[in-house]
């Protein structure tokens, strides 16, 4: 079975309400679908996140860069073509967009062999493949938003909880840090001494001192975990914070591929990796990732993209929980093209054996939100 074409579609959908985080603010988000089809006719569909501007950049990448490499080659040498592009893309890149470009397309590929083979994504790597497969999940949320800061947090605490949700994160480091305290201390309340606070701060502070300093500040609220404290190459930046924080670092989204994985994990730059499947690499990655991981006792909690990564955390044993936004809360708004949004319950994300990764495709919806060659990115 050869592929016969390649095909990418820029996404652009606008959230209803502008929202921020400590380094920046978002009005729509860009997505990408990669579509693999096969000389016989048979299609698998991959996608990522472009960011709030990058998504006709990414598209043109996945056709002017990778198809060219992988069209008339074999569709089922996922591997084989995975490096044979990475080595392509080394000058035009080796993280950011092409990756993300190559994410994509790799996510189509091991979609394509679901479908081929009948077989959930989470099968296909060793994991369970019944109908009801379950996976643990935690409630992301905490933005910027208008209206009263620690009001906005309790209220999409509670929101989460009728949904039956336990475990919440929220943003930080977008506020001064007493401020920020305020919005920690009434979500932990809400939330209960049983329930589970993680924090993500975006990249908010420029050094392991001050990062050191506001985890101290926020560490009387029992926390899960903190994220990206520091710019993600600052690898050293986190080892020094990890060694000395009373929170449990994590971070990784932005990371990309084993190596960079490897070096986070060699100068134990954090005790919880965070891989997105759409920006680390694709499947084939994710695979390598989070085995590495696995050697060094060290947990993964995936970023984003739970029609994904949901897949791929029945699949690895080290994956402790994935990241879940109600499409509601108008956030993370990829499901808006999907036409089998997933089912939680009680805090878990329910699988069933849709064959491939899982998610389906709407249509309608992907033609209203398609964003158009030439169009001006603002």
């Amino acid at each position: 079975m050869r592929i016969e074409a390649i095909e990418a579609t820029a996404l652009r959908i606008p959230l209803r309400q502008t929202t921020s985080f400590s380094t920046r603010r978002v009005e729509h988000r860009d997505y990408v679908l990669a579509r693999v089809r096969a000389d016989d006719g048979r299609e698998g569909v991959g996608y990522t996140y472009a960011g709030n501007d990058g998504g006709l950049w990414v598209a043109e990448a996945i056709e002017q860069l990778i198809a060219p490499a992988l069209v008339g080659r074999d569709a089922l040498a996922i591997e084989e073509n995975w490096d044979l592009v990475h080595r392509e893309l080394l000058l035009a890149g080796r993280r950011g967009a092409v990756v993300r470009a190559l994410s994509a397309v790799d996510i189509a590929a091991w979609d394509l062999l679901g479908r081929c083979a009948g077989l959930p994504l989470r099968t296909l790597l060793g994991g369970g493949g019944s109908s009801g497969d379950r996976v643990d999940a935690y409630a992301s949320g905490g933005y910027y938003r208008a209206g009263d800061a620690v009001e906005n947090v309790v209220a999409e605490v509670r929101r989460y909880q009728a949904l039956g949700f336990t475990r919440y994160k929220m943003k930080v480091g977008g506020l001064p840090l007493a401020e920020d305290v305020a919005r920690v201390a009434a979500a932990r309340e809400t939330l209960g001494p049983d329930g589970w606070l993680a924090l993500d701060a975006n990249n908010a502070w420029r050094t392991s001192e001050e990062a050191l300093h506001a985890a101290r500040a926020f560490a009387p609220h029992d926390i899960w975990w903190l994220e990206e404290p520091l710019l993600p190459d600052d690898v050293a930046g986190h080892a020094r914070l990890s060694r000395r924080s009373p929170i449990t670092i994590a971070t990784g989204e932005i990371e990309a591929t084993r190596w960079g994985f490897a070096e986070l994990l060699r100068v134990e730059a954090c005790e919880i990796l965070q891989p997105d499947v759409c920006v680390a690499g694709g499947v084939t990655e994710w695979s390598k990732i989070v085995h590495a991981a696995q050697a060094v006792d060290r947990s993964v909690a995936p970023h984003w993209h739970a029609n994904l990564h949901a897949q791929l955390a029945a699949a690895s044993a080290n994956c402790v929980v994935v990241e879940y936004f109600a499409l509601e809360e108008d956030v993370y708004n990829f499901e808006r093209v999907v036409a089998n949004p997933l089912r939680v319950e009680g805090g878990q994300i329910v699988l069933d054996q849709t064959p491939g990764t899982g998610v389906l495709l709407d249509g309608e919806a992907v033609e209203c939100y398609t964003l158009r060659r030439g169009a001006r990115s603002r």
